[in-house]
This record gives structure tokens, sequence and C-alpha cells, in this order.
């Protein structure tokens, strides 16, 4: 075999990790993003509990990252994860050089030189780099990166441990073993769906070991770094009682058993066949788009050419594919993507032997033609840079800012948006320290006990005026909690009961919240409460849009608000999160028009109804209403006269 420590394999493997890392800062956010940026900054911030599964291990390391002295927080954490891919890109990079190394000399190729070797295995590895999802993972912060980096890591041990990337066995491949169980327990402390590794690891470890007295003693000894990597779950225990943030509370083996296993996200999983096909058909519909198709097709020489020479390689990159889509697809969740990385990275590999294949189809001029295959990430780079691109990504900054402005001061909001802006308020509040004074509820996390806590700590004076609405609905919901399938799917009087009761409990401690704190605070919801048929509580209340909120008043007559200044950027994005923004910014703006021609504002009505076409041009709803606003504001004038 060459000389796998050879000054090349540092330099390509240097270029593996700069180049990567060099176009994720350029396309990096520099602020919070959609979904759990927000709440992830801040608990890496104030080293906090996350939501389940917690994630110790990444708020530790996130911890370290915002200690550099580089702009705010949220952006250090932010590129701590474009490093991490980075790294992740580094670490496949040799996985598939070593790999390309077995096949040269498998097949007894000498005219795939080290240089081949070299190109083919570092655009390979740019391929993956610029794919869609795994690029995406690099651009803000979120767990997906330092899973990408464990699962190069540990398909790299596992196949270096049971020797299918050596010439011959090694006599350290039973410490290899060991380091793979150490490092399978940490990536355990990241994300559970490590869990995806396990029927390609479980074959490939029992076609190397075999199943004997001897493979059951190293399993054995392997349970103890194993279990060693998972003790950095015991910060859950050491931070349950933070100040900032303790999701679900795991001060005591059942919350933490709780937090551990996600409990609280079973009820999306394995729902249903219906779900499982929708998410099938999103896979198979967006699979070749992650390297844009073209590298793609060169996966099937590839895995033509494993099966041929390296046969559990072909099987065990094979099983690590489907168990990760047949799992993931079970998963009825939006944001999906993340979660079929390891297939998208088994690809890859594919992906690189095939490129060995179609360089040694050009033996005249293989040299140029591995230099020529170096071209081949362009494909992915290219196409993929506006999808991914984060650089000017500030949606979720301004909506968040633009809800405060909406806000008075000592005022209460209730919301479900907290993908758009309540866990980004999260990290204005106690880290930016930006409206501390705003009382931020999320109306979906007072569906979980552990929620009430947090609201305690930061909202005491809330907390205590509705004290007797929430240890009723808490001695309701704690119950709920131990039995969910009562609630779910009632069988008995008595569920059916128990189910009226935890309903009733929730609405009294909604109509509390409004009722105890008004006038003395402004009460305030966000669009989809109004819009839901849910819980109806407030009834005796208007609702007066205000901003992108709607202000609870039992007062009559216009309200002489002074409409903020909302500052935005229109995008023509129309995936879920940039369409929800902009519709909301456009709803907010007929809403309020509407209720200024009511109160015959007709001028300032026309001017709300011009920002919502700015949104959506030629939009009938908004022409419609315009004219409508013509109309009565002719109709008016001629009264007067």
């Amino acid at each position: 075999m060459a000389n796998t420590f050879s000054r090349e394999r540092l330099l390509y493997t240097a270029l593996s990790f700069v180049i990567p890392l060099i176009v994720y800062v350029l396309t990096l956010a520099p602020s919070v993003t959609f979904i759990d940026s927000g709440e992830l900054a801040t608990v890496a911030s104030k080293l906090g509990v996350a939501h389940p599964t917690g994630y110790p291990l990444f708020t530790l390391i996130g911890k370290l990252f915002t200690w550099l002295p580089v702009s705010d927080e949220v952006y250090r954490l932010n590129l701590m994860c474009a490093m991490i891919s980075s790294l992740a890109v580094a670490v496949f990079f040799n996985t598939v050089l070593l790999l390309s190394e077995k096949i040269s000399a498998m097949t007894g190729s000498s005219s795939l030189s080290r240089g081949v070797i070299l190109n083919a295995s570092l655009a390979a590895s740019l391929v993956l780099a610029f794919s869609r999802t795994f690029w995406d993972t690099a651009n803000a912060i979120e767990v997906y990166s330092l899973h990408t980096l464990f699962i190069t890591l540990l398909i790299l041990l596992i196949l270096v441990a049971s020797g299918e990337l050596n010439s011959q066995q090694s006599h350290s491949t039973g410490r290899m073993w060991i380091l793979f169980a150490f490092v399978l327990g940490l990536s355990f402390t990241n994300h559970l769906s490590t869990i995806f590794l396990s029927v390609g690891c479980i074959y490939l470890f029992i076609a190397s070991n075999g199943l004997s007295g001897v493979s059951l003693k190293r399993v054995l000894l392997m349970a103890v770094p194993f279990f060693a990597g998972l003790t950095v779950y015991a910060y859950l225990f050491v931070r349950a009682d933070n100040d900032v943030i303790s999701w679900g509370n795991p001060h005591n083996f059942e919350n933490f058993w709780r937090h551990f296993t996600g409990k609280q996200f079973s009820v999306w999983m394995f729902t249903s066949f219906e779900n499982a096909e929708k998410q099938f058909a999103y896979f198979t519909r967006n699979f070749p788009m992650e390297t844009v198709i073209f590298p793609l097709i060169l996966a099937v020489p590839g895995l033509f050419l494993l099966y041929k020479y390296l046969r559990r390689i072909f099987t065990f990159t094979i099983l690590l594919f489907l168990f990760c889509v047949i799992y993931a697809i079970n998963y009825d969740i939006y944001d999906i993507d993340s979660y079929f990385l390891l297939a998208y990275i088994t690809s890859v590999i594919w992906i690189a032997c095939g490129l060995l294949w179609l360089a040694s189809k050009f033996r005249d001029g293989m040299k140029a033609t591995s230099y020529a295959l170096l071209l081949l990430p362009l494909i992915p780079l290219v196409l993929n840079y506006e999808k991914v691109d984060e650089s000017r990504n500030r949606f979720v900054d301004d909506y968040t800012m633009n809800v405060f402005k909406s806000a008075d001061s000592n005022a209460i909001i209730m919301s479900t948006q907290w993908d758009f802006w309540v866990s980004s308020s999260m990290y204005q509040q106690f880290v930016r320290n930006i409206r501390p004074d705003l009382v931020i509820l999320d109306k979906e996390l007072m569906r979980k006990s552990w929620y009430f806590e947090y609201l305690r700590k930061h909202y005491p004076d809330v907390y205590e005026k509705s004290a007797p609405e929430i240890e009723a609905y808490l001695a309701e919901l704690l119950k709920f909690e131990k039995s969910t399938e009562r609630y779910t799917a009632p069988k008995t009087e008595l569920d059916r009961q128990d189910l009226t009761k935890i309903q009733t409990t929730f609405l009294a401690l909604l109509n509390s919240l409004v009722d105890k704190n008004y006038p003395q605070r402004t009460f305030y919801t966000t669009i989809e409460i109004e819009q839901s048929k849910g819980e109806n509580f407030g009834k005796d209340y208007s609702r007066v849009p205000q901003g992108i909120l709607f202000r609870y008043t039992k007062e009559k007559g216009y309200d002489n608000y002074t409409y903020p200044d909302l500052r935005y950027e229109i995008t023509s994005r129309t995936d879920y999160h940039h369409a929800f923004i902009m519709n909301s910014y456009y709803s907010s703006f007929l809403n309020r028009a509407n209720y200024l021609m009511n109160n015959s504002r007709f001028d300032e009505a026309e001017q709300l109804i011009g920002r919502a076409l700015e949104i959506k041009p030629g939009s009938p709803e908004a022409i419609q209403l315009l004219n409508k606003n013509k109309q009565l504001k002719s109709l008016s004038n001629n009264i007067v006269k």
C-alpha cells in the first residue's frame, strides 16, 4: 500500500478542509435562523439544557466557541458549524482515500497512480461538501454539523477496525474497536439518529469477528468505552437548575429519561403508512438534486466496483443507506432533510468509487483526467450556491425585531411561531438583552409541564397571578404525560372525562392569562392563534391588529396606534419558512388596513395596502381591498361635501 501518511496526503487533507471552509464562511448566516437556532445559541451561551434529547456534547463544544473574539455569540456558533462540517469533509476524504487505495490494490491496477487516487478522493469529498443538505448544515447553528462529523468518523473507524481498509489484519484493530465504541457513545450524546448506523455496523462487526466467545468478549469490552462516551449526558443533571432554560427540567431520572429518549417527539414517529409514503416520495424527489444529478450517476459504476472487489463494504454501505431511509421516512416532520444525511454521505462513497472507475477508462490520459475530475464539484457548488446561501439571511432577526416593535412595554405576547421568532426571542432577550420587558408565551410549550418552571423563573408576577389555574391544569397535564395514550385515543368513559378536564383547565388557564393581567399588561397574540379552530379564549375581548400582532382590548373606538417601521427584505423564496414570514407581513398590512377603513382612515389604509402589494404584486385580495377603500373614501368625501 502507498504511504498513507505522505506529504501529498497531508496537503490534500488540508485542501479538503480549507476549500469547504472558505465557501461555508462566504455563505454563513450572520445571525439566528429558522427553527431551533435561537434556542440552541442561547443554550450554548448560557450552558442551559436544549430541547430533547438535550445535545450535551454540542452545547459544551458550543460554549467554547462563544469565547471566540469575533462578532457576537450566534455568529461564533454558526462559524463553529462551518468548521465542524469542514472537518467532516476532511475525515470523509481520508476514508475514500483509503478505500480507493484498497480498490487499486485489489484490482492490481498499476495505472491508478497516487495522483489519480488523491484527485478522485478530493473530488468526491468536495461533491459531498457542496451537496445541498450537507452544505446547509454548515451555514448556521444546528446539531447536524456535529452529526455529520460523527457519521464520517464512525464509518472510517469501523472500516479500519474491521480490517476492510487494510491489506492485512493489524494487531491494532482491537484498539480501533475500543476507539470506535467510545466515539459511538459520544455520537449518541449529540443525536440519537446515530442509531441509523446500527444495522450496517452490526453486520460489519459480525462479518469481521464472527459469532464466537471471542467476539462476545470484544462486545463486552467495547461496552465500557461506549458507556464512558454516554456519560456526557450527566451534563443534563448538572445543569437541570439552569436559570435561563432547562428544557424538560431533567433533575430526576423520570424527567431525564423522558428528555433523553425524546418522548415528546414520539407522536410523530411511525404514525401511518401514508406519512411514510409521503416522506419517501419527498426523499426520492430530492435525492438526485443533492448533488445536482450528474455526480450521482457515477454511483452506479461505483456500486458495481464495490460489489466486485469489496463485497463486505458494498453490503455495509447498502445497509447504511437503506436503514437510514426506511427509518427516517417514518418521522413525520417538515424539516426531514437532515435525517437523510447518512444516506447522502453513503451515496458519495459510491460516487468516489465511480470516479475511480471513470479515471481507469482513460488510460492514455489518466493523469489529466484525474485533474479534470476536480471540476466535478463545481456542478453542485454552482447550482446549489443560491439555494443554500445564508449570508444575507436576516429574516428571523428582522421578524423578531418587528414583533418586538409591534408590542407595548411590559406586554404579554402569546404565539406558536417557534420556528420564526419565539426561538429567536430567547437569544434576543437572554443573550443580547433586547426587550427583556416582554413576556413571551409559547402556547404549544404550555402543553409541557417543565415549561411552567421556566415561566415561574422568568415571569414570576404573571405566574403568581394565574397560580390557581396553573396548578389545576398541571395536575391534569402530569397525568397526560404519564399516560398519553389515554388522551390521544380514549377508550373508556374515564379517559374521555379526563380528556375533557385537561381541555377545560387549559382553556381556563389561557383566559386567566388575559383577564388577570388586563389592563396593566397589554396582551397580544400572533395571527395563527386567531386563525386557529382550537381553544377559543378571550371571548370578552376585541382583537385589534397592531403591527404584526393582535391586541386584546375591551375599549371601543379607534386606538390611535402609530404603525411601527417594519423593516424586512422581500424575497421570492417559496419554501415554507420564508413564505410564512412574507405572508405574515402581507396579512398584517391588510388586517390593519381593514381596521383603518372601518375607522375612516382611508389614506393610512391605502399606504398599508400598497405595502401588501409590494410583497404580493397583483394580489386579488389586496386589489379588491384597495378598490373598496377608494369607494369608501369617495363616498365619505361626498357626504362631507
